[in-house]
């Protein structure tokens, strides 16, 4: 990465000697609010994109999945050059499923797929915004990461604007932002624009999500995990299965209960192993062995599902953009093609993309969408509710 200007280098600093020196003040200091910079440094790796000329390690406060103020962690990239007259937008990135076990957060052992997702963030970071990319509470960070549950990553997202604007201060970074993901991410990505207004707070100035690969129907997956459930599955879905049932039972313990040793056994693994790794260890194992009966016997377990996993079907006050491929075995394409149906019924600003290829395809597939949106956004682009409404209802007529 090249090195930052003398001009600009001196921002941080000056910030961070403002901060302790409020710090010092008893008088001064403010409760614990969600994005407070706890702390930042220069960050260097080889997953960085090409296109950050600067890169920062950040710690945050952020709710964890009890609504507790905890600790977060993520990065800040910045595109080259003296940031324009209002700051640098800001485009927040959500990342796919990596793991639940600390070295798996995308700032400790880098993204999933590092040369994908480079290619994705450097569009942005070329067109002059700078992107922050949060590993998520309890991935990398103290406490334990609850693997989709979507309003916790959501808010993770949020706050690391906030941080970002704190450590950099308000002239380097724009009010201005938006939040894109992929997979878990854009869960995360679509439910952090449902929670703009109310979790962002005035000081920041929400215009849009852009999404692929989301999963929006997730707790349809409680239907095949039963006993009787033996057909082989490929070893990224044994994964999510087993990162999932960690999850739930970090909120409804009494999960436990229909659980096989098998089933303790591979939730044990799923704590330990990133993606990689425990897809190749499960590759070909199935859903019905970690079960001595159908978790849809656990008592309240659909509420424990919508709560824990539900994502957002009304109320989005800027346009969102899902890109999907039509080949996906991961996240079934229909199942976000019926939800993005849904919201154009309600009245909601959403528009649908379909790509022809599988789930790790469809990133790149939409990138090209993904920067149109964005810039759309950013700048002072309309949004045609009335075409996009027609192009779903096309792709409606064409589903399978």
């Amino acid at each position: 990465m090249s090195r930052p200007s003398r001009r600009f280098r001196l921002v941080p600093t000056l910030i961070a000697a403002a901060l302790l020196g409020q710090a010092a003040s008893p008088a001064a200091a403010a409760p614990a609010a969600p994005g407070d910079l706890l702390s930042a440094a220069p960050y260097r790796a080889s997953w960085v994109p090409s296109r950050a000329a600067q890169a920062y390690k950040l710690h945050y406060r952020t709710p964890d999945h009890r609504g507790q103020l905890a600790e977060g962690t993520g990065l800040l990239y910045l595109p080259a050059g003296a940031p324009p007259l209002g700051g640098w937008p800001v485009v927040s990135w959500a990342h796919g499923t990596q793991g639940i076990a600390d070295r798996c957060a995308p700032s400790v052992s880098g993204p999933y797929q590092p040369e994908r997702d480079g290619r994705f963030l450097d569009q942005f970071l070329a067109q002059g915004y700078a992107v922050v990319a949060a590993d998520y509470q309890g991935l990398g960070s103290p406490g334990n990461h609850a693997y989709l549950h979507v309003r916790t990553a959501a808010r993770n997202a949020i706050d690391l604007v906030k941080a970002s604007r704190n450590y950099l201060g308000t002239t380097a970074l724009s009010p201005r932002w938006v939040s894109v993901g992929h997979s878990q991410g854009g869960a995360a990505a679509l439910t952090a624009g449902h929670l703009a207004a109310s979790h962002g707070g005035p000081s920041l100035q929400y215009r849009g999500s852009f999404t692929t690969g989301t999963p929006t129907a997730v707790e349809l997956t409680a239907l095949v995990m039963k006993p009787d459930n033996r057909a082989p599955n490929p070893g990224a879905v044994n994964a999510y299965h087993a990162y999932l049932l960690d999850g739930l039972l970090q909120v409804a313990p009494q999960i436990d209960r229909v659980l096989s040793d098998a089933g303790r056994a591979r939730v044990a693994l799923a704590r330990q192993q990133c993606l990689g790794e425990l897809a190749a260890t499960l590759d070909g194992a199935d859903t019905g062995s970690m079960f001595n009966a159908p978790l849809t016997q656990v008592p309240g377990i659909w509420t424990v599902l919508h709560d824990y996993l539900g994502v957002p079907r009304k109320g989005f006050r800027q346009p969102l953009m899902l890109g999907h491929g039509s080949e996906d075995r991961d996240v079934p394409y229909l199942t976000t093609l019926l939800y993005a149906a849904g919201l154009t019924l309600r009245g909601e600003p959403v528009a649908f993309r379909r790509y022809p290829v599988d789930h790790r395809g469809t990133l790149d597939a939409a990138a090209a969408d993904g920067l149109a949106f964005v810039r759309a956004r950013l700048g002072d682009g309309r949004f045609n509710e009335t075409a996009e409404a027609a192009g779903l209802e096309r792709l409606l007529d064409e589903a399978p």
